[in-house]
């Protein structure tokens, strides 16, 4: 999803729909240790050009399917996101929330890669994890304690 600022100028009164499939795969990474797949990505919305600041904003819905790794089992599970997002840009506006255009155009896949890693939930649990989960105790006796002790020689 890339166009030119000539594109979206020419475009925003007539076409400012967006409807599209992308592909997000290339965006994966060795970073993101437990997040292993994303599915194709639906990206829904419009956009609309704000001539008094000088912005172009994108009001998008992103619909996906991510792979993740469950944080106990370390088994597959699919995650379902689908949430609003609102893009802000521009070439002169220098503000916290708006991002400065380099060059002549504007690409929206790392920024909407960017939003879905911080939807993406932290932590994941298969829904059978604790099934499967089972925990060893190890039990120390004192004197074991006491010999491995730092403060041991102290004591005495």
């Amino acid at each position: 999803m890339k166009w030119t600022i000539h594109e979206l100028k020419k475009k925003v009164y007539s076409d400012n729909e967006i409807d599209q499939v992308i592909d997000l795969k290339a965006f994966l990474s060795d970073d993101f240790v437990d997040l292993i797949d994303i599915s194709s990505t639906s990206i829904k919305g419009y956009y609309e050009y704000i001539k008094a600041e000088d912005v172009y904003a994108f009001y998008l819905k992103v619909q996906t399917i991510l792979t993740m790794l469950c944080s106990i089992t370390l088994k597959e599970v699919k995650i379902n996101l689908d949430f609003d997002t609102d893009l802000y840009f521009s070439e002169t506006n220098d503000d916290d929330d708006i991002h400065l255009i380099e060059g002549i155009t504007i690409d929206l896949n790392p920024y909407i890669f960017s939003e879905i890693i911080t939807e993406k939930p932290m932590r994941v649990i298969s829904p059978d994890a604790d099934k499967e989960f089972h925990e060893e105790k190890d039990t120390i006796d004192e004197t074991e304690v006491l010999e491995n002790s730092p403060f041991a020689k102290l004591k005495k």
